[in-house]
């Protein structure tokens, strides 16, 4: 057992570091494209942050156990909203949200974080479900990339010249190696504590919720952090709210699509819901009362997380 602790732990860190690694890896790749901060940090790291999710909703719908994978997207989003966003505004500050981003966009966002779950409430998410969930990511990538004006701030571009070939090449490869280690540090953490969570006899529901969504968020939180201290808040905000929208659509539509999901809510994933809702109510409010996101204001999304732990432990 004392091994197994040591790799869950290992694998933290391992994710920290990868996750390291992708920051500054995209930070020059958009300066070189010419692209925003919200635009790369919404649709490459959303990406590549949220592979742990992928693996783990395919791998969990073909042994036959969703309920898995359901508690880990679910408790994934809520570390999204309510850690990830709180952590980064208190570290920062403050994260400033640009006037030209659409108010309706959030709103959008939280619709497909619940749209799994009203397909779920009658007992199954069918194919044309799963159809329905990856058409609509689709739909929300095109709907966001032909809305230029949300994403006004560009990052100092970087002209070619042979030096920044080079730093280009290295950049990539220093990228793909950290989505490599992303998808190590991600199985490592999930193997070594799925036996752990066996021998303590923790609910395989509660052991979603909690621990797997804990490590696979992991990336979102030291890419939010690390971008933070280098004064790109923004793509924090990009990258959580991608990763929700693409964990919630595009991942359980794909698992669907492979084969159906059978999931009937236990009273512990209503609770997350609940939890869910009130994350997303607070930081819609919070966005939209001063275009900001203060300290005080990430102490309270914490708080939030903390109240969950508290319910489903008492549960």
């Amino acid at each position: 057992m004392l091994i197994y602790i040591l790799i869950f732990i290992g694998s933290f860190f391992l994710i920290a570091r990868s996750g390291a690694i992708l920051v500054n890896s995209l930070t020059y790749l958009s300066r070189l494209l010419g692209l925003s901060e919200y635009t790369i940090a919404f649709i490459l790291m959303s990406f590549a942050t949220s592979i742990p999710e992928f693996f783990i909703g395919i791998s969990s719908t073909i042994q036959g156990v969703p309920s898995l994978s359901f508690g880990n997207i679910i408790g994934a989003n809520i570390i999204n909203v309510l850690i990830v966003i709180g952590a980064v505004a208190i570290f920062s500050k403050e994260i400033k949200i640009e006037n030209k981003i659409s108010r309706e966009n959030f709103w959008l966002i939280s619709f497909l974080a619940f749209l799994p779950i009203l397909l779920v409430s009658d007992g199954i998410i069918s194919r044309g479900d799963g159809f329905v969930l990856v058409l609509a990511f689709l739909i929300y990538i095109w709907k966001l990339m032909g809305e230029k004006e949300y994403f006004s701030k560009i990052l100092s571009g970087i002209k070619f010249s042979n030096e920044n070939v080079v730093k280009t090449f290295n950049h990539s490869w220093r990228f793909f190696l950290g989505v490599f280690l992303l998808m190590i540090s991600s199985f490592l953490l999930v193997w070594s504590g799925k036996i752990i969570a066996t021998d303590i006899n923790l609910p395989l529901v509660l052991f979603g919720l909690i621990f797997i969504s804990l490590g696979t968020a992991l990336p979102e939180l030291a890419f939010g952090i690390k971008a933070s201290f280098m004064d790109h808040s923004s793509m924090t905000l990009g990258n959580a709210l991608g990763s929700i929208a693409f964990t919630a659509t595009f991942i359980v539509g794909v698992m669907s699509l492979i084969r159906p999901i059978y999931f009937v809510p236990e009273f512990r994933f209503t609770i997350a819901v609940v939890f869910l809702f009130i994350g997303f109510v607070l930081f819609n409010f919070f966005a939209y009362s001063r275009s900001i996101i203060s300290r005080r204001e990430g102490f309270v999304l914490i708080l939030v997380y903390v109240a969950f732990l508290t319910t489903q432990y008492l549960v």
